[in-house]
């Protein structure tokens, strides 16, 4: 099963003290700006309505298909409207689970699991399905491909 830590943005912040900082932003495609005095604020990227959103660190590592390894951080947010293709993460069984909502034939929403060990679900009421909410956006770290370092 896909097992995922949800992380609630507005819960995590109010137990840490973390202090808001945009962080400096070079564009790559504006080089004739060689400098850092542009600020990024990764919100304006990844959050769109804080109030919605949520983080889930993945534990699977069975969905590279999809372009998600384990370790990476999904933003997912509450939405009441749905596309095709779109990544639902649900909760089954105590656990979250992440769907592509595939297909809709014959008045029936058809979703697909990520994990091998999930079942297919097909369903006329999609909005009664246990849904935490759509994937938004991932959250992937470069990680060394060997333990051999080198020091400047």
């Amino acid at each position: 099963m896909n097992q995922m830590n949800p992380v609630n943005s507005q819960a995590h912040s109010e137990h840490n003290s973390f202090s808001y900082r945009p962080i400096p932003f070079y564009d790559n495609m504006q080089q004739e700006n060689a400098n850092f005095s542009k600020k990024l604020d990764l919100n304006l990227y990844c959050i769109k309505r804080p109030q919605q959103t949520c983080f889930i660190r993945v534990t699977d590592p069975n969905m590279l298909a999809w372009g998600i390894e384990q370790g990476d951080m999904l933003v997912v947010e509450k939405s009441n409207a749905l596309s095709m293709n779109d990544l639902l993460v649900l909760e089954i069984e105590g656990k979250m689970e992440i769907y592509e909502f595939i297909a809709h034939d014959n008045n029936e929403f058809v979703f697909f699991p990520l994990s091998a060990k999930g079942s297919k679900i097909k369903t006329s009421d999609w909005s009664a399905l246990p849904i935490v909410g759509t994937v938004t956006s991932t959250i992937h770290q470069l990680r060394p491909r060997s333990d051999i370092k080198f020091a400047a």
